[in-house]
């Protein structure tokens, strides 16, 4: 479980342990980590995929100004890019069974406080 997620860069907390508990956290086959059946073909993930109903309003905002479609999600505090979203590609996941959540965060970037 994860109590906080921060910019790798500057440190700014991003997702603090309230936002991460109302479900915010999803594996690649759009299920919350709790309820997670993993797909035996995934490697370890390179990205935390983000459910798009519990998202924080700044990264809902970067959503809007891109119209839905595709773009880059940056630290709001020093503009380093954390992460993604598409909403047009549809990447699946590498079982070939189901779609990628289309927000993610990159873990390379961010660095993330446990429990």
């Amino acid at each position: 479980m994860f109590q906080e997620i921060k910019c790798k860069k500057c440190r700014h907390t991003l997702f603090n342990q309230d936002t991460i508990k109302n479900n915010l956290i999803l594996n690649a086959h759009g299920e919350t980590t709790e309820n997670s059946n993993a797909c035996q073909v995934i490697p370890e993930e390179k990205n935390i995929f983000l459910n798009e109903d519990c998202l924080p309003s700044w990264v809902k905002n970067k959503i809007e100004v891109e119209e839905w479609s595709k773009g880059r999600i940056y630290c709001p505090k020093c503009d380093s890019r954390i992460g993604a979203f598409d909403y047009v590609s549809g990447q699946k996941c590498n079982c070939l069974n189901n779609l990628l959540p289309p927000v993610h965060i990159i873990k390379s970037k961010i660095d993330i406080v446990k429990i």
